[in-house]
């Protein structure tokens, strides 16, 4: 019997939504074990075999599959083909900026195709993205240039997509292109633009020794995912030991490292977001702000964060000397870092430093325990028990529960429903929906962990499973949502091993869910009772969301509005004229650790909460 997990993560193949800025270095026992894999055309055909029996719609544009999987699979290549239509390639200066058209020669497989490959001369290229990279270095695009670029890049996409229908790229020349690619695969394995990534065109050494030779698997599995990413942007496959290993780095877990959150990289300066509570990096002077110029003497410009961070992480009782820049410093300085064990907790809590009555409980996705480990909604009730045990020893009894769902991109829909039922006291929580099976409603069942007022912290990465959290509480009246728009992913996807190929778990797309009010919130997302910043200046910066993907599911119309059942005027303008906010963040600007901007500027609502009716 086939065993199926139905999920309700955003994460993708190339771009799994895990810390990757963080610090830390994974016990040996841990990493992925180098296993011997095949993936050839007979798993490619169980891919499309599959998607016929499970996808959700069971209409799928063929051809535009095709055409993905071959273009994919060239592009997989350590020397990467592009593959356009004929007449786009021909005008193509009408889509892209004048250094973004590329040098190189084109060919075709057979003379009568309406299709080009475009083989770039990589050697040029470098030298052009060099120059483009030294001309951007260390500027950040505006909202407005963003926003541009993604539209600039949807139309393109759109016009490509359309003159590939004019062809009718079939399965036919699918087949004609992985031939190509299998007998001339020698030609295209030696990696190009290495400069482009790497300091000076270096290698890591690690990467050095974990580098193995390219086969045609990868080609296959590429052209799956070309497939797949036809469909939508959160159907894929994979090597199962990548599942593990991703889950791993976002569940429970002890690793060694420095402590630190960074981001940046690549053309931007790599910046420390903040150095964790009590960690090595703390403890050394490290502070929130620092820009990281070199590590061990050597720099880091140009590099990735990745690259940084592997650079940076090693095992504990070892030290790594971290260069850095710093507002207010004139010159560089050099702090020397031990490393240490870091624990890592998919549920944290603690009582609000600045509100004692307030208690506060984070979770950071919808994932399995690891061995020994509670479930998750257990976790969550005895944090909420002890943080109430210690507010009345204090004294100080609670007021006020928060719920933090900031970064969280999903996981597992039944964890989603446990975790929604821990507070709403009756009622649907959710239903889902799949082509030819009656609706599955799930309801409210169990006694809630608290009858205190609940405020959900939420963001644009909050996705999927947060969003069946946050939807339900909203709707039920239960608490009040606070933040920015959530993500907007609205699919539940079922992962299960690829039929007789026991080494690669496929995830596709089956079915979309809805929240209590019959609205699929897919691509419009979740929308907070108060809009609260997370940045330093209150803005709300440009966020990429589900609508900016492409090839995403539509949104369904829904005419139901959900009413705040709170007095959303009185709590603004009891915070207006009560709020602390302000001027405790003016006070702590230049604190090791940066504040919490949308946690403090949230105390003030939850307060107007507590005090209006």
């Amino acid at each position: 019997m086939k065993r199926f997990v139905y999920l309700l993560s955003f994460l993708t193949l190339l771009s799994f939504a895990l810390p990757v800025g963080f610090i830390s270095c994974e016990p040996e026992a841990k990493k992925a074990q180098k296993t011997e894999t095949k993936f050839d055309y007979k798993d490619f055909e169980t891919v499309i075999r599959t998607v016929d029996k499970l996808y959700i719609d069971k209409h799928i544009n063929v051809n535009r599959a095709y055409t993905d999987a071959a273009s994919f699979a060239a592009l997989s290549l350590p020397h990467p083909l592009y593959i356009y239509p004929e007449s786009y390639f021909k005008e193509r200066e009408k889509y892209d900026e004048k250094e973004d058209l590329w040098p190189g020669s084109t060919f075709k497989i057979s003379p009568s195709d309406k299709f080009v490959i475009f083989d770039p001369d990589y050697a040029q290229v470098e030298k052009i993205q060099k120059e483009k990279r030294k001309k951007n270095e260390n500027r950040k695009l505006s909202d407005a240039e963003l926003k541009k670029l993604i539209e600039k890049e949807k139309l393109k996409k759109s016009v490509i997509s359309a003159r590939w229908e004019e062809i009718n790229f079939s399965r036919k020349e699918f087949d004609r292109v992985i031939t190509y690619i299998n007998d001339n695969l020698e030609k295209y394995k030696t990696p190009v633009l290495k400069g482009l990534v790497e300091l000076d065109g270096e290698l890591p050494e690690e990467e050095e020794e974990d580098k193995k030779e390219f086969r045609m698997e990868q080609v296959f599995v590429a052209a799956a995912n070309g497939y797949l990413n036809s469909l939508d942007p959160h159907s894929n496959v994979f090597l199962e030991e990548v599942w593990e290993e991703s889950m791993s780095k976002i569940s429970d877990g002890s690793f060694e490292g420095i402590g630190a959150i960074l981001s940046g990289g690549g053309s931007r300066e790599v910046i420390v977001e903040n150095p964790l509570e009590g960690s090595p990096a703390l403890r050394a002077g490290i502070r929130s702000g620092d820009s990281i110029v070199a590590v061990d003497g050597k720099l880091i410009k140009n590099l990735s964060l990745d690259k940084v961070v592997k650079k940076i992480k090693g095992p504990k009782a070892t030290k790594v000397v971290l260069t850095i820049s710093r507002k207010g410093n004139t010159g560089k300085i050099d702090i020397e870092v031990v490393r240490d064990k870091i624990t890592i907790k998919n549920v944290t809590y603690h009582l609000v430093k600045e509100n004692p009555q307030v208690a506060y409980i984070k979770l950071t996705g919808f994932v399995k325990p690891g061995n020994g480990e509670p479930p998750i909604d257990t976790q969550i009730a005895e944090a909420y028990a002890e943080m109430e045990r210690t507010a009345k020893e204090n004294g100080k009894p609670l007021k006020a529960l928060i719920l933090d769902l900031r970064g969280n991109s999903g996981g597992f829909l039944d964890l989603a429903v446990d975790i929604a039922d821990m507070f709403i006291e009756k009622g649907v929580i959710v239903s889902t929906r799949t082509p030819g099976r009656s609706d599955d409603e799930k309801y409210a069942k169990i006694k809630d962990i608290t009858k205190l007022p609940l405020a959900i912290l939420m963001n644009s990465k909050s996705a999927s499973a947060s969003e069946i959290v946050a939807s339900a509480i909203q709707h039920h009246g239960r608490g009040i949502l606070l933040g920015e728009r959530t993500f907007g992913k609205a699919t539940v996807q079922t992962l299960k091993h690829l039929d007789n190929n026991p080494n690669y778990l496929l995830k596709i797309t089956n079915a979309r869910y809805y929240s209590p009010s019959g609205k699929t919130i897919q691509v419009v997302g979740v929308s907070p009772d108060i809009e609260v910043s997370e940045e330093a200046d209150g803005s709300f910066p440009f966020r990429y969301r589900e609508e900016d993907m492409w090839n995403h599911l539509p949104l369904i119309p829904h005419e139901g509005v959900v009413k705040s059942k709170f007095n959303l005027n009185a709590i603004k303008e009891y915070a207006k004229k009560n709020g602390k906010a302000d001027s405790y963040l003016k006070e702590h600007s230049n604190d090791a650790i940066k504040p919490d901007y949308m946690l403090i500027r949230s105390l003030d609502y939850i307060e107007g909460m507590l005090n209006s009716k």
